[in-house]
């Protein structure tokens, strides 16, 4: 149970009273109550409200991640709010959310830099009709859009290029060209610096069946 202290399993109880644990043990901890947002983006509507959500959290977080599910039925079960059938909430990329808990992956921190902005953005469009913020597309084209920002490149090949040099060893990704567009191999550009960053958020099969299971080729 130590590794549940280890993400500040107790301080975030302490500040949010009102949710409690559901099951805890070596494979997951779940968590289930009333979790209150007060949010305000310059130029936005203020937004305070009291959702009631669940948290099914893996023992090997953050190289997997916390699902988070509406348990109210306040936010609507379709792509438009980013919502699944099951109450569960598509929170944004994979290896982003991955790269923005890098240096502190506490749950505390889960929720103020990602699920805070999903509650706050979907909330503005139930309530006041658009996002207050850009919207990614669905599928892979969000995937391409927002790997493509993450990682400085434009289009899908390059964004295939950077995962498929992500998927191998260092070695062997320095014999590909270089996502960059520079018609170097990667191993000969400085750009391999900007991307051996992203090597230490997961696996190399994790990177591999990324790709496998989100992109066609």
């Amino acid at each position: 149970m130590r590794y549940w202290d280890a993400i500040g399993l107790e301080d975030f109880l302490v500040a949010h009273p009102r949710i409690r644990i559901v099951e805890i043990n070596d494979e997951r901890l779940v968590l289930a109550g009333e979790y209150h947002l007060k949010a305000q983006l310059p130029g936005s509507p203020l937004v305070e409200r009291t959702y009631r959500l669940r948290l099914v959290c893996p023992r090997d977080y953050p190289t997997k991640l916390p699902t988070v599910i509406d348990e109210e039925m306040y936010f609507p079960r379709n792509q438009e709010y980013h919502t699944y059938g099951d109450g569960s909430f598509c929170l944004g990329s994979e290896l982003k959310i991955m790269m923005l808990l890098r240096n502190d992956h506490s749950l505390s921190a889960f929720f103020e830099k990602i699920a805070d902005g999903f509650l706050y953005a979907i909330t503005n469009r139930i309530e006041f009709g658009s996002f207050p913020f850009g919207e990614l597309s669905h599928g892979e084209q969000g995937l391409i859009d927002d790997y493509g920002d993450l990682f400085g490149l434009n289009g899908k090949p390059s964004v295939l290029l950077a995962l498929r040099a992500l998927g191998k060893r260092k070695r062997q990704a320095n014999k590909l060209p270089c996502p960059c567009g520079c018609r170097l191999r990667l191993g000969a550009c400085s750009y391999r610096f900007d991307l051996n960053k992203f090597r230490s958020l997961n696996s190399l099969s994790w990177y591999r069946k990324h790709i496998k299971d989100n992109f066609t080729e």
